[in-house]
């Protein structure tokens, strides 16, 4: 008896802590004091995890609480995606301008989901609870044009969540790319940790797309009611964690023409340099001047170093600077400082006086991290195999 009532009690606690868990972050979120264009995003998203969490508990509490919450579920399942968009969009942004609104088109589907919802409210009084616990129709008009309208829906927001995944992870992708453009060390722009939650995500929707299947085609299988509860505290801690504290890395990176654009329709890189007055020989005296400043002033030891400060160094505007890397020199921003970093560590990992992690930080890297990437990117070894096979190569 008392195990029985605690597993009836286990999805209430869980899908209660769940909704409380989004409720605090979006608090948080509205009482915060920074950058306030990601927030506005996130607050959304934390407030439509709420929605998806509390199902089991407004159904216990509520007479109508399952007519109620099967409406809201559509609508924050419809909304999620946009949401997300808006907010990786916010992070994304090139320039100190805001980003540009979201067309009306990404609010059709939401919009579409909260008519049916509109269905689903005005149905006679307990033709939900019957529906899902016999999985019949009550019968009548109304009843059938709701479960279709559900059904469509349904299978509508597969094809839709699809669509936005495979537009986030090309925007971060163009996003890793702009990064590299205009800095040396990326580490605390990069959004690694976006990349895994959105694959994370869409690991878990084959799963349970699997588990429906499985169920409709083959035998009776279904998914514990807690799952529910458990993977909205999952993301909703991933969101806390790493959202809450990101900042949109390239928030104070002017344009540059021809360089990588986020912000280019259906997030592909942006136009070519535009033809511009940067003869050959022009082109090959900035290559000299970039080459002379890395080489004398050794520029690369600053582990802040940009595009911008590279530009002023040599007095030259950052679009041409880039330019030249990109068509002259076949390297971006930075895999050219990189590149330099590299090759200054390589007598010091050779005489094997220092640790690696003293190497990295001496040479411009901010992360040992990073030193090894780059280190082994560069000679195809690690710094202790490649110092090994340079003690036994003959002399």
């Amino acid at each position: 008896m008392s195990s029985s009532a605690s597993l009836d009690l286990l999805p209430f606690a869980l899908a209660s802590a769940a909704s409380g868990q989004s409720l605090l972050c979006l608090l948080v979120v509205l009482t915060g004091q920074s950058s306030p264009l990601p927030r506005r995003w996130l607050a959304g998203l934390f407030t439509m995890l709420a929605i998806l969490a509390s199902g089991p508990v407004v159904a216990a509490m509520l007479p109508s609480g399952q007519a109620l919450m099967a409406g809201l579920l559509l609508v924050a399942l419809y909304a999620l995606p946009p949401l997300f968009w808006g907010y990786v969009t916010a992070l994304t942004r090139l320039g100190p301008d805001a980003p540009r609104p979201l067309s009306l088109w990404h609010w059709v589907g939401p919009g579409l989901a909260l008519a049916c919802a509109g269905l689903i409210w005005t149905l006679p009084a307990g033709s939900v609870d019957f529906i899902l616990a016999t999985g019949e129709l009550p019968g009548g008009t109304h009843a059938a044009a709701t479960v279709f309208c559900v059904f469509v829906l349904v299978l509508a927001w597969n094809l839709v969540s699809g669509v936005y995944v495979h537009r986030i992870l090309s925007r971060l992708n163009a996003y890793r790319r702009a990064l590299r453009d205009h800095f040396s060390n990326t580490e605390r722009r990069e959004l690694a940790w976006l990349r895994v939650m959105i694959v994370a995500i869409v690991a878990v929707w084959l799963a349970v797309m699997a588990v429906l299947v499985w169920d409709n085609l083959v035998a009776s299988l279904s998914l514990p009611p807690v799952v529910g509860s458990l993977l909205v505290m999952l993301l909703t801690t991933m969101l806390a964690a790493r959202g809450l504290s990101q900042f949109p890395g390239l928030a104070t990176v002017e344009p540059v023409d021809g360089g990588t654009n986020v912000d280019a329709p259906d997030d592909e890189t942006g136009p070519k340099y535009r033809k511009s007055a940067l003869e050959p020989d022009h082109a090959a005296r900035i290559a000299a001047r970039i080459e002379a400043v890395m080489v004398k002033d050794a520029l690369y030891l600053d582990p802040n170093l940009s595009l911008p400060k590279l530009a002023k160094a040599i007095a030259v505007p950052a679009n041409l600077v880039s330019q030249v890397l990109n068509q002259n020199l076949d390297t971006t921003f930075f895999d050219y400082v990189n590149r330099c970093r590299i090759a200054a560590s390589l007598p010091r990992v050779l005489a094997g006086d220092a640790t690696v992690l003293t190497i990295a930080l001496d040479v411009g890297f901010n992360a040992r991290s990073t030193f090894y990437t780059a280190f082994k990117a560069a000679t195809g070894q690690t710094p202790s195999q490649w110092r090994a096979s340079q003690s036994t190569e003959p002399g």
